[in-house]
């Protein structure tokens, strides 16, 4: 056999074997799943010059919501705008005021990402913000510590980078100068080691959660794959991280004197998950993407839209195991008031308050009496056999945990 006619077979065979990786990925991500759009309710649109309202955080004894918006579509021109924090009163209706940009006019390169809020005994009032300072150059992300002012209104008082930690997607408070953060991967953006982890979706499983206690930081939890969200239970005795390409919630014990942090067990969730809001009784709601192709095209093309959807996972408690639900699936709209992908919800009553990384503006919708979906419909198959059974798995796993 000749060199060309090897080297020939041996391309034949790598593409095949490309080929089929990027079928079984496209598969397990949901590509050729039907999906049943699921909501009961009603939406309507908030954008007063919000684009790209990736993250959203409640502060609940206010009311008032903040939102964390930047155009992301911008990004590759010479001078992109900076983003901003606006803030947004929810009455107890789900009614809102009127957005109002709460960071300073005069900060500039300011390109934020995730958001997080620690509020002291004394009714202090802390904003961190992860800001994309060079809008693509990964090694110029920080973090910005906010004081919040009583009309909402945030002073940076401190801006934080750390050595090593670079591609910081998401933040989580625990006090006035500490947090935790995602570092998405340890994979260069855009290269081919990145792109071979996408295709067999896992991300490579090398994001990772760091700890940041005022003064140092460290690593402190890896082997997640593409660490997007970070949050923590109410009580603070753990921290939970979402892995939009593993699909996985990263469930953490954690220890407050030195922010480390022990794995406690890991939930398949068969889906895309985005950014978690933790309510006051536990819950996590999940922004999600179950079509994730689906949704890189609508990064790519803003013609192009991606499923919305929002789960909800009730952690196991004493007595109870874990349970996961699912409030929204829609198929996604485009044009200017168009609405795709979402990455965030937050409840307040009633009341469900959505953003995505492009679009313009918030959704705010108003829930069906009973929004949960196992509760309101007959079951529907949400993910394909092969990951259908490892769900399965993982809850009878944290079921039993918890026995």
């Amino acid at each position: 056999m000749t060199l060309k006619a090897s080297l020939l077979i041996g391309a034949v065979i790598t593409v095949g074997i490309v080929s089929f990786a990027g079928f079984r990925s496209a598969a397990r991500t949901g590509e050729f799943t039907t999906l049943t759009p699921v909501f009961e309710g009603s939406c309507q649109p908030v954008l007063a010059g919000m684009p790209g309202a990736e993250d959203l955080l409640l502060d609940r004894e206010s009311g008032t919501l903040f939102i964390s918006s930047d155009d992301r579509r911008a990004w590759d021109s010479a001078s992109p705008p900076a983003g901003g924090i606006y803030a947004v009163t929810l009455d107890a209706a789900g009614a809102t005021s009127a957005p109002v940009k709460v960071t300073d006019a005069a900060l500039t390169g300011f390109h934020p990402h995730g958001i997080s809020l620690w509020r002291g005994a004394d009714g202090q009032r802390v904003l961190m913000a992860v800001n994309h300072a060079g809008h693509g150059d990964i090694s110029a992300t920080r973090v910005e510590i906010f004081d919040v002012g009583e009309t909402n209104a945030l002073t940076l008082r401190r801006s934080v980078q750390i050595p090593g930690l670079v591609r910081i997607n998401d933040i989580a408070a625990t006090g006035p100068d500490s947090f935790y953060a995602t570092r998405e991967s340890a994979l260069a953006p855009g290269s081919l080691s990145e792109m071979l982890a996408l295709i067999l979706a896992d991300g490579g499983k090398s994001g990772s959660v760091w700890y940041f206690d005022g003064n140092t930081g460290r690593q402190v939890a890896t082997g997640i794959g593409f660490a997007n969200s970070v949050a923590l239970s109410p009580d603070g005795a753990r921290v939970y991280v979402s892995g939009t390409l593993d699909r996985t919630l990263h469930l953490f014990d954690r220890n407050p004197a030195d922010g480390a942090l022990t794995l406690h067990d890991k939930v398949f969730l068969g889906t895309g998950l985005d950014n978690l809001d933790v309510e006051p009784d536990g819950r996590i709601w999940i922004g999600s993407h179950p079509k994730l192709f689906t949704w890189l095209g609508h990064a790519r093309d803003p013609a192009r839209v991606a499923p919305v959807q929002v789960i909800i996972v009730e952690p196991a408690t004493a007595g109870t195991g874990g349970k996961v639900d699912q409030v929204l699936l829609q198929d996604g709209t485009a044009g200017p008031d168009g609405f795709s992908g979402a990455t965030v919800a937050v409840r307040s009553g009633q009341t469900l308050v959505m953003g995505s990384v492009f679009d313009q503006g918030i959704r705010v919708c108003t829930l069906p009496a009973v929004w949960k979906q196992s509760q309101s419909h007959p079951a529907q198959r949400l993910i394909d056999p092969e990951r259908d059974d490892a769900a399965k798995a993982a809850r009878e796993k944290l079921e039993a945990g918890a026995k």
